[in-house]
């Protein structure tokens, strides 16, 4: 909480933990992942899947953590030696939390491991069954101040459904996610994952695109560019713009009208205009091609739809203006390299031009309709940050033995 607004923050993330496969995957596919550091230079968690590396040649030869000052030492200087060497234990992520004034966080990943092109779908099923695992840990470890947003298996819808029924069954996962990129030549709106749409719409659990940039597939950008301000530039907000444009003109919300999808870390002051753009063409040539929509993009996103606003995107009085303030979701991207944390929320609120009530909705509201956790998922003390003192430097891990 600041200044009294209670913050859900509905699209952080945490490092995870190296030996997160070690602990969590089935030991049959263990000796089918691991970390190859590369010679001479520090990589950015520089995991192998199947002796091949999850992230891009750029990525991982290029001088990213450089370029955006995001090597170990600044991490470690900034959230602390403790917390980054354990991976982000939920317990220390709950700790730092309330000194921003978060209240709930959901987070997102893996970015990288279990997307490779390619990837063998049996062992993808399991990488995602091994996160989730994880995940109940994260949230029993923040004492319930952290959830985790499961992955799908993008490789095997008919796995797809047996993981996400799995971690909803027995590990208390409620929302569910993918990257937005073309997967195995598919996008989202592909009735190849119908199945597993119509699963999280029976759930009432909602679903979210969110892009990593720098994996070792298919991205926008991948192939026009070398570094970190170009690549970075294009590939959430166009991929996010391709994921929704193909799921809205794939009919995916005509056959699931009760799903809900939420378009992560992407900005959102592009939205009026790519709904509008979508129309247009829609009005051109969707009757012959796109047969069956009953709804323009605009209905489509305000009935199903949701967007991230980054805590310091002050166009989004313009989204607003035209769209209304239902629809959107405050995100800290904590604690990635663009994060405005420990100051995220208060680069929010001291947003120009949008009202006290909307910001109150962005800040909480709208992300409660977005998720609609269960009972007992939500926190029922709230922290005033104003009056909050927290030394990373401090920390005592308090996490499993072997994890590290």
């Amino acid at each position: 909480m600041r200044h009294g607004y209670k913050v859900f923050d509905a699209d952080g993330h945490v490092v995870e933990p190296r030996n997160l496969w070690e602990r969590f995957l089935d030991k049959k596919f263990q000796h089918r992942v691991g970390w190859k550091e590369v010679p001479g230079r520090e990589a950015f968690r520089p995991a192998t899947v199947d002796g091949r590396y999850t992230q891009s040649r750029v990525t991982i030869y290029g001088d990213f953590m450089e370029a955006v000052n995001w090597t170990y030492d600044n991490m470690r200087s900034k959230y602390g030696q403790a917390v980054v060497d354990h991976g982000f234990p939920g317990d220390a992520v709950a700790e730092a939390m309330p000194l921003d004034g978060m209240d709930f966080m959901v987070i997102y990943g893996p970015g990288y491991d279990l997307w490779s092109e390619g990837i063998d779908p049996e062992l993808q099923a399991a990488m995602c069954r091994a996160y989730n695992r994880w995940g109940q840990e994260m949230r029993e470890t923040s004492g319930g101040r952290v959830i985790a947003s499961g992955p799908v298996v993008l490789n095997d819808v008919r796995r797809a459904v047996e993981e996400i029924q799995y971690a909803y069954d027995h590990l208390g996962i409620r929302c569910f996610f993918a990257r937005p990129n073309m997967f195995n030549r598919r996008m989202l709106g592909d009735r190849y994952y119908d199945p597993m749409y119509e699963l999280l719409q029976d759930l009432d659990c909602a679903f979210a695109t969110h892009d990593f940039m720098g994996h070792n597939g298919s991205s926008a950008g991948a192939d026009r560019f070398e570094t970190f301000t170009e690549w970075h530039t294009v590939c959430h907000p166009h991929e996010a713009q391709m994921a929704m444009l193909s799921m809205m003109a794939n009919g995916v919300f005509e056959r699931f009208p009760r799903l809900r999808v939420a378009y992560m870390e992407a900005n959102c002051a592009w939205l009026p205009w790519w709904l509008w753009r979508m129309e247009e063409h829609i009005e051109l040539s969707g009757d012959y091609e796109k047969p069956g929509l009953t709804k323009s993009p605009q209905q489509y996103f305000q009935d199903n739809c949701f967007i991230s606003v980054e805590p310091d995107e002050y166009l989004v009085y313009h989204v607003i203006e035209e769209l209304g303030d239902d629809k959107i979701v405050w995100e800290s991207d904590y604690p990635h390299p663009d994060s405005k944390y420990p100051l995220a929320v208060q680069s929010f609120l001291d947003l120009p031009k949008v009202s006290d009530d909307s910001k109150r909705k962005i800040l909480w509201d709208n992300s409660l309709d977005l998720y609609r956790f269960p009972e007992g998922y939500l926190p029922d003390e709230f922290i005033e940050a104003t009056t909050y003192q927290y030394d990373p430097s401090s920390y005592v891990p308090k996490v499993p033995a072997g994890t590290g």
